[in-house]
C-alpha cells in the first residue's frame, strides 16, 4: 500500500471516530505521521500539439507559444486530487520540443513543449507524493489546452514527462545531473511566464 493511500485511510478512521472534516483529519494524522505539509516544487516536460493557424483577436506582438504558457501557466487554479482542489504555483519556461519530428503532430496542428515547476504546500516526504503533484497539474494543463483548442487527436493529446525521468534517459542519474539539467532547460527557453493570481502562501513573490 503506498503512503498516500495509507494516508488517505488513516484520514478517514480519525474522521469516523471524531466526527472532523477531512481537512482537518488529513492535518491530524500529517502531525502524527511526520508528513505535514510543507513548501517544494516538482518539475516536468509538457509535449503537446498546438493549432498551426493563429488564435482569432490574439495580439500581433503575441505568438501561439506564448498563449500556450499563458494557458498552462493559468491551469495552476484549477490543480486537485480526488476532488480536491489545492493552491499551486506553475512557473512555465517554453522549450525546444525534445525529439520531435515534422509527422508527430496531425494536420493542422505542430509540436510546442515546456518546462512546467510546480509549487505547492504538499506533503512532499511521501515517496511519491512529487510523482503525484505532477500528475495533478499536468491533468489541470491537460485539461485547459483541451478546452482552449479541441479536436485534437487523443493519440496527440498532451504528455508529461518528469524531470528525474527525463534526466535518467539522457544517462543523467545524479540529483545534482538531473539539477544541471533543468538550468539547461530554462536557458533553452524562449519564452518564460508564470501563475497570475496564485495563492500567496505558494507564490514564490511573497517568500
Amino acid at each position: 500500500m503506498s503512503k498516500n493511500r495509507a494516508r488517505d485511510r488513516a484520514a478517514q478512521a480519525h474522521m469516523k471516530a471524531t466526527g472532523a472534516r477531512r481537512a482537518r483529519a488529513s492535518r491530524a494524522v500529517d502531525t502524527t505521521t511526520g508528513s505535514e505539509p510543507t513548501l517544494g516544487f516538482a518539475a516536468f516536460l509538457l509535449d503537446t500539439s498546438i493549432p498551426v493557424d493563429r488564435d482569432h483577436g490574439l495580439d500581433d506582438a503575441a505568438t501561439m507559444e506564448q498563449l500556450f504558457a499563458a494557458l498552462v501557466a493559468r491551469s495552476a487554479v484549477s490543480v486537485e486530487r480526488d476532488g480536491h482542489p489545492y493552491s499551486a504555483y506553475f512557473e512555465v519556461h517554453v522549450v525546444p520540443p525534445v525529439g520531435s519530428r515534422p509527422g508527430d503532430s496531425p494536420a493542422g496542428w505542430r509540436n510546442a513543449a515546456a518546462l512546467v515547476l510546480v509549487v505547492a504546500r504538499r506533503p512532499w516526504r511521501l515517496e511519491d507524493e512529487s510523482d503525484q503533484v505532477i500528475t495533478d497539474a499536468y491533468r489541470a494543463a491537460r485539461e485547459t489546452l483541451n478546452r482552449h483548442w479541441p479536436g485534437l487527436p487523443e493519440e496527440h493529446s498532451p504528455a508529461a514527462l518528469p524531470l528525474h525521468l527525463l534526466a535518467a534517459l539522457r544517462g543523467r542519474l545524479t540529483e545534482e545531473a538531473a539539477q544541471a539539467l533543468l538550468q539547461e532547460l530554462k536557458d533553452s527557453a524562449t519564452f518564460r511566464t508564470h501563475t497570475i493570481g496564485a495563492d500567496p502562501d505558494v507564490d514564490p513573490a511573497n517568500w
